[in-house]
């Protein structure tokens, strides 16, 4: 419910809505967007105590104040979430005269370029608030111009979803206008093109990356002044008509706004190209798709390859002229080209500001003896902080979308090591308003480009059954109910005469996993798409999953008071079941689609069914280690990605404690792999190598907190949880779990002093219900304790 001091400021926004006269919201010129920048003066006798403004864009701004970037926003939005900000700006003022700007990237509404920036029909700059004495509402007082010098193309072969790289050439400056007001409207229900609300989550925190390895360089600078420039030590002086190239490393992958500033004595020019790179590659099999990757730190055998900025500058004579791209870059590797005009010139200054959503890091992990566990829990936890903005990103460097496939286990690593849930609620509730007349959520939102995922609605509703696990908040889950029903009724609405799911329409893309064998053919363009059941339209995988998920949502339905449909659903899951067993079992393992279309064919075989069948409770335990230990010893099972590696490790776990831990020590292996080849996030998949930093391949957090720690939670809002550590898998331990965001479990083993046995400690935060399973023994309920100790 929005508060009347809320609804006022939202009000207020609405009427200020202004924009550039006689806009088009096109170009003539190959750019999917334009700048403009909106400008204030404030004189000031002093510095304020405060300036608290309020404020939004459509279709991203850069609020500067006084030169310093000091917001960026507004986190994503659509037509019927957007989103404004609140900050006070007296930091940045002084006494005298002071600037505040909006820079204003639009990205055109009919152009499908800028996929991650939704935007309305109307681009629009709102702001209310005061500075001292000034009234800083944008429908009066403000100024605007229309930067044209900057373009962002489409049809780039390394740029296919952002649009964020840029063309910049000298143009005349245009007229500064007034801004003109919307004058808004919006009585008996009509609602305006931005429905507003507050930002739901916290700014984007900063830091410093070190951006001063150089790995190759050309030029008549020396490397000791280039070093010197890049570590902020000094300036390089480029002659004349000179030119120069140099590889640089940042120490790991950042997302970050990168900056240069450039002076001269005369008036001259400078040109600049500068490509961006998560890692030297090896020559791609079809860029920028299919990848091949080795060592990303083997410039000498490697390739640099990457989307690019490129620009000309004009250096008026004694004028420190500075340049940062609107969005922020993402990359490991840079190659920065320089020509200087016909003046020398002087590269005064260099930096690269790492952002990203303010992953407050409470969860730790200290492993005696594994010379590889804590840099692997080290490069998760960047993984994530890389691949979160203002939303969960898919990748940075290509995409900076939000799938709820993807979303779902990052949104439960997140949880582990922060207990922070602001996130992962702005992700579900923006789900939910994507719901599309057939009822399924869009795969990717807010996203301009609409997309349908067959299968990713029902990880939207695995993501609200694990927000209430964790955080138990009864009135938000229970307000997502009718739309959990409306996503398994198009699948029952799908189920066949064989009981099964089929028949989804062309248009809607029924992905499984990155798989070398599902790839695209003629017939069936869709990549990642099990290939036995594309003829028939019948994929084992989505009525295993629609089970499973069914099972999970019964019992969210239970906990939230909502019973009626729990049992409705868990019959749905049993018949789906035993459809399933009975025609896509071929007496030893599960196919793709129905088995007699697998006869023959070992290409009808992935691990996927075998992991989803457990999950959906359809194999007994005998069967389960089964087609587990099968099908992840025999090659022709496809076999699942990182992503799914998730999901597989469930599977085992729910099998058997033997059978984890068997696995244990050979599931990390294309991890340790990754840290050999000089990774410092984890890559999207071993399939294609597209992408260096994919936050889903961070399942070591939750198998490192669950399943080694063992810290299991089992009752809504980590009110109860069972503490079932495998002592075999580490022989020293020390680890922090957050538990929701007010409570920390702190776990630690060590070998006591004889040797001949283990300490094993528990220690909470907060008393809690805590149920113990050590190793081969019986589950003992404790009731509420805060610590627990034993000697095994």
């Amino acid at each position: 419910m929005v508060s009347p001091e809320v609804q006022k400021t939202i009000n207020t926004l609405q009427a200020n809505w202004v924009w550039v006269p006689k806009w088009i919201d096109s170009s003539s010129d190959n750019t999917a967007a334009r700048l403009v920048s909106f400008t204030r003066t404030v004189n000031l006798k002093s510095r304020p105590s405060e300036a608290l403004l309020h404020f939004s864009a459509d279709t991203r701004y850069k609020l500067i104040v006084n030169g310093h970037r000091v917001a960026v926003g507004p986190s994503r939005s659509h037509s019927t979430i957007w989103y404004y900000d609140t900050l006070d700006i007296s930091p940045w003022l002084t006494e005298g005269e002071n600037k505040v700007e909006f820079l204003i990237i639009r990205y055109f509404a009919g152009s499908r370029g800028g996929m991650p920036f939704e935007r309305t029909t109307f681009p629009g700059f709102t702001c209310i608030g005061k500075v001292g004495d000034e009234d800083l509402a944008s429908a009066k007082g403000w100024t605007a111009v229309v930067d044209d010098s900057r373009k962002y193309p489409t049809g780039l072969q390394d740029d296919v979803f952002l649009h964020i790289n840029e063309r910049v050439s000298p143009v005349p400056l245009n007229q500064t206008v007034t801004p003109v007001p919307y004058s808004l409207k919006t009585l008996n229900g009509e609602l305006a093109p931005w429905r507003l609300r507050p930002r739901e989550i916290p700014l984007p925190e900063s830091s410093s990356v070190s951006v001063n390895t150089i790995n190759s360089i050309q030029s008549n600078s020396t490397q000791d002044e280039w070093a010197d420039y890049l570590s902020g030590k000094g300036v390089v002086s480029l002659e004349a008509n000179t030119k120069h190239s140099l590889d640089i490393q940042a120490d790991v992958h950042s997302t970050a706004f990168v900056r240069w500033s450039f002076t001269s004595k005369k008036d001259t020019q400078i040109k600049l190209k500068i490509t961006y790179s998560e890692g030297y590659e090896l020559e791609p099999r079809f860029y920028p798709w299919l990848r091949t990757k080795a060592n990303r730190l083997d410039s000498k055998n490697g390739l640099l390859l990457g989307p690019y900025d490129e620009m000309t500058l004009d250096i008026p004579a004694g004028q420190e002229v500075t340049y940062e791209p609107f969005w922020f870059r993402t990359f490991r590797l840079i190659r920065l080209e320089v020509e200087a005009g016909t003046a020398p010139v002087e590269l005064v200054s260099f930096s690269a500001t790492q952002v990203n959503y303010p992953l407050d890091v409470k969860g730790s992990w200290k492993e005696v003896g594994d010379e590889y566990s804590e840099r692997i829990w080290d490069v998760s936890i960047r993984t994530l902080r890389n691949c979160m903005f203002d939303g969960y990103s898919d990748c940075p460097f290509y995409e900076q979308l939000q799938y709820s496939g993807d979303s779902r286990s990052v949104g439960l690593f997140h949880y582990l090591i922060s207990g922070d849930d602001l996130l992962m609620r702005q992700a579900i509730t923006n789900f939910a308003a994507s719901i599309t007349p057939e009822g399924l959520t869009q795969s990717r939102f807010p996203s301009h480009v609409p997309q349908i995922i067959a299968g990713f609605s029902l990880y939207w509703i695995l993501q609200i059954c694990d927000h209430h696990l964790f955080f138990g908040d009864t009135p938000y889950s229970k307000s997502f109910v009718p739309k959990i029903d409306g996503v398994f009724e198009f699948f029952d609405q799908h189920i066949d005469e064989l009981g099964l799911v089929s028949g989804i329409s062309e248009d809607v893309w029924q992905y499984c996993d990155w798989v070398t064998t599902w790839s695209a053919t003629d017939d069936h363009p869709d990549k990642g798409v099990p290939t036995s059941g594309r003829k028939s339209n019948r994929h084992t995988y989505l009525s295993l999953l629609y089970a499973y998920v069914l099972k999970q949502a019964a019992g969210l339905l239970r906990q939230v008071g909502r019973p009626g449909n729990a049992a409705e659903y868990e019959s749905r899951a049993e018949s789906l079941r035993k459809a399933i067993k009975k025609h896509c079992y071929d007496g030893e393992y599960f196919t793709d689609s129905t088995s007699d279309i697998a006869k023959g064919d070992d290409l009808a075989y992935s691990q996927h069914c075998q992991v989803f069948a457990v999950l959906a409770g359809i194999t007994t335990t005998e069967e389960s280690i089964r087609i587990l230990k099968g099908s992840f010893n025999d090659p022709k099972f496809s076999k699942c990605s990182y992503v799914m590696m998730f999901y597989a490790l469930r599977a085992f776990s729910q099998a058997s404690d033997e059978l984890y831990e068997s696995n244990y020590a050979t599931v990390w292996n294309p991890w340790k792999r990754m840290l050999d080849n000089g990774l410092t996030t984890w890559e999207e998949d071993d399939v294609r190598q597209r992408s260096d930093c994919h936050a889903w391949g961070s399942v070591p957090i939750y198998e490192f907190c669950t399943e080694v720690a063992g810290i299991k939670i089992i009752a809504p809002g980590c009110s109860k949880i069972l503490f079932k550590p495998r002592l075999n898998l580490s022989e020293e331990l020390e680890a922090k779990v957050a538990l929701g965001k007010d409570n920390l479990a702190q776990i630690s083993w060590k070998k006591e002093k004889d040797g001949e046995g283990k300490t094993v400690k528990l220690v909470l935060q907060k008393k809690i219900h805590v149920i113990s399973q050590l190793p081969s023994g019986k589950e003992e309920d404790h009731g509420e304790v805060a610590e627990l100790s034993f000697v095994v």
